[in-house]
């Protein structure tokens, strides 16, 4: 079976960015298929040995990746991981992927964790109930229901999330209309 597999896949050598468990981890791409590819990782700070990722599989198998060569982003699932001849290697089921999405990546500047959550915002003096609907380690977006003067950008806020522990201090990147809300961007600037 894998003898028939291998000839439908493409060894292609690429270039690339993994996003896994809060860490963007680079690696190197051999082999490609429609279905997947099989990736040499560089270790990281956090994930840097195969127990480290096999212990991460346990909780969660969802990534995200960028191939900047195949113009290349999406979410993928983490088939396996071993360690050959000192080298960690990972295989990738594609799940849901856009081409030509060099702009899409780089205007994300990397991973969001669409998980909905509550938070607190003091801007001024005011106390601000918000709903979050995204966050990565540099800054979240939240949604308010009713539009405060005070909430524009470059204004300096402090949040708390109690939900995750957080009590940070943050600016307000970007202010947006939606469907009878507010969508804030907020930028994390120091966590306290």
């Amino acid at each position: 079976m894998f003898q028939e597999r291998k000839e439908y896949r493409k060894n292609f050598n690429a270039i690339g960015q993994l996003n896994v468990g809060g860490e963007t981890l680079q690696f190197n791409c051999y082999d490609v298929s429609v279905k997947g590819a099989m990736i040499e990782l560089l270790p990281g700070q956090l994930l840097a040995t195969v127990d480290d990722f096999e212990k991460l599989l346990f909780e969660d198998r969802r990534a995200e990746v960028f191939i900047e060569e195949l113009m290349l982003a999406g979410e993928v699932s983490i088939v396996w991981v071993r360690e050959e001849r000192g080298r960690i290697l990972m295989g990738l089921e594609f799940e849901s992927v856009v081409h030509n999405a060099e702009k899409l990546w780089l205007k994300r500047r990397g991973y969001r964790k669409s998980e909905p959550f509550t938070a607190e915002l003091f801007i001024d003096k005011d106390r601000l109930h918000v709903e979050g609907i995204n966050r990565s380690t540099k800054g979240l977006c939240v949604k308010m229901l009713v539009q405060h003067p005070s909430v524009k950008v470059n204004a300096p806020v402090k949040l708390q999330i109690k939900e995750f522990g957080l009590i940070a201090l943050g600016k307000v990147v970007w202010v947006a209309a939606a469907d009878e809300a507010t969508l804030v961007g907020l930028q994390i600037i120091s966590i306290g």
